[in-house]
């Protein structure tokens, strides 16, 4: 498994960024995991509810 700073790194290099949610309570739109977002349009490609995993972001990156 790669490691999240590596990951991070790797989505900047394609343009995008990783955020993890930051909610104290999950609930439907936050259900406390990632969403990588395209860095120019600030769009989310993944996890629009926070909903994706670090293994799903990697696969979607390769």
């Amino acid at each position: 498994m790669t490691s999240e700073s590596a990951l991070r790194a790797r989505a900047r290099k394609l343009g995008y960024a990783i955020h993890k949610s930051r909610s104290r309570s999950i609930h439907e739109d936050n259900l406390g995991k990632y969403a990588l977002v395209k860095e120019d349009s600030n769009s989310v490609v993944l996890g629009e509810h926070f909903d994706a995993s670090l293994e799903e972001i990697a696969e979607y990156l390769s």
